[in-house]
């Protein structure tokens, strides 16, 4: 019996991608999932509505929507994570909506599926205990290769994490960055594997210009700041 998996996408701000998004999942070639939106866009609820409307109808996408708050930022992922982990869901492919990603992408990603295991396409390998987040970070280019850090924005989890009741209850400072609290989580509390995943043909339009955590923190360092508190508070073995 095949998984059940869902594509989880989160807007925010930037509404522009969605339908191009949205267009390319109904061009992929395995279309064993279906679509979650989760819309923190309260003055743009009909625009989100009318683009699953159109996917749904047009493209035969089976897609539900939810108008949520914002008030956890990042997090949202856990909290939509939860709520399909509870519903059976039993893998959870995330995208942001500045990715650009091939025909094949679900298909190749649920592939290398793993239980318990975190995968990205977008990973890094921290050098010097993460002492300078920004400067002394690798991307991991080759599988098999070390992980420390997957990047949640294209990526795909086990969503049975999201049923551990701890990994919700992170210090608020955390909620910009969810990618490094769930890479903490899963590999040093859980136990579990961070793997990075080649697919070629995968883009990332607005990269750190637009990214959640620049927009809400407004510095540069917070995010090396937050890794270090990992490093030092948690006990986070880089």
């Amino acid at each position: 019996m095949k998984p059940k998996v869902v594509v989880v996408l989160l807007t925010w701000q930037r509404l522009s991608n969605l339908k191009v998004t949205l267009s390319s999942l109904s061009k992929q070639t395995n279309k064993n999932f279906d679509v979650y939106i989760s819309n923190a866009n309260e003055n743009k609820k009909s625009l989100v509505d009318r683009y699953a409307h159109y996917a749904k109808q047009s493209k035969k996408l089976n897609v539900e929507v939810s108008h949520d708050s914002n008030d956890r930022l990042a997090f949202r992922r856990f909290d939509i994570g939860k709520k399909l982990a509870k519903q059976g869901y039993e893998i959870v492919l995330f995208l942001d909506d500045d990715v650009t990603f091939p025909v094949d992408y679900v298909s190749k990603m649920l592939r290398r599926y793993e239980p318990k295991t975190y995968s990205s396409n977008f990973a890094w390998f921290f050098e010097d205990g993460g002492s300078d987040y920004y400067k002394k970070r690798k991307r991991v280019t080759k599988e098999g290769a070390p992980v420390h850090y997957c990047g949640t924005g294209v990526s795909m989890v086990d969503a049975s994490v999201f049923l551990d009741k701890k990994i919700h209850n992170a210090p608020k400072e955390m909620y910009p960055v969810e990618d490094l609290w769930l890479s903490y989580y899963a590999q040093h509390v859980l136990g579990w594997k961070l793997k990075y995943v080649e697919v070629s043909g995968v883009t990332v339009r607005g990269g750190d210009s637009v990214a959640l955590y620049r927009k809400v923190a407004q510095s540069k360092n917070d995010k090396a700041d937050l890794l270090r508190m990992l490093v030092n508070k948690y006990g986070w073995k880089l």
